[in-house]
């Protein structure tokens, strides 16, 4: 009797690839109807600056949703069996990424809140919670990567460090909507030196 097939990441990772590249043609789809409405009203300049709060969200969230699949690829890189929780956590970050041009909108169409900086805080919480989860999962269970190279604490800490300062960011966020804002998830892209103080520390408890 032949053995079960084994389920293989890569039509997941295909189907996931493929929702980021939508998501983020989204982003960009109304400002490409701002520039055909708008360009014979306005002068280039005048359109930028008119339409900057719309420019700099699209920026950010394009930036945000390309480090989430660059990290989400990073994680199925040590993945050659699925599992019905990888799946699961898989699917969730997949919403988070799927959600992420509705917030976007509204932080372009309204001016900051506590209610709009925590809606579009909660999504990146979702989503790079449920990626902490996916690269904690693949660490815990090696046997998930067969012969592929095996998850490291550092790339669980890297996943984990983002969560948390995407968690922060609402909070401040929402709590200084009229100040900070937007701006405070410009955290996640800081989390550089936090991951090499814990590594630094790590290498030095091993030594």
């Amino acid at each position: 009797m032949s053995e079960p097939a084994r389920s293989t990441p890569e039509r997941l990772v295909l189907f996931t690839d493929a929702v980021a590249a939508i998501a983020l043609t989204l982003l960009v789809l109304p400002l490409v109807e701002t520039v055909t409405e708008d360009s014979s009203e306005h002068r280039l300049g005048e359109l930028v600056h008119e339409h900057l709060p719309q420019v700099g969200a699209f920026v950010l969230s394009f930036a945000v949703i390309f480090r989430f699949w660059w990290s989400h690829h990073r994680v199925f890189q040590h993945v050659a069996t699925l599992r019905p929780s990888l799946v699961a956590w898989s699917g969730l970050w997949t919403f988070g990424i799927v959600l992420m041009p509705i917030p976007t909108a509204i932080i372009t169409a309204y001016s900051p809140s506590p209610a709009s900086v925590a809606m579009y805080g909660g999504t990146l919480v979702l989503t790079s919670g449920s990626l902490t989860m996916l690269a904690l999962l693949v660490y815990r269970h090696p046997e998930m990567s067969d012969d592929r190279p095996r998850a490291t604490r550092e790339e669980v800490l890297g996943t984990t460090t983002v969560f948390a300062a995407q968690l922060l960011a609402t909070v401040v966020g929402a709590t200084f909507a009229h100040t900070v804002n937007y701006w405070a998830f410009l955290l996640m892209f800081l989390t550089g030196p936090v991951e090499r103080l814990v590594t630094s520390r790590w290498r030095r408890t091993t030594t």
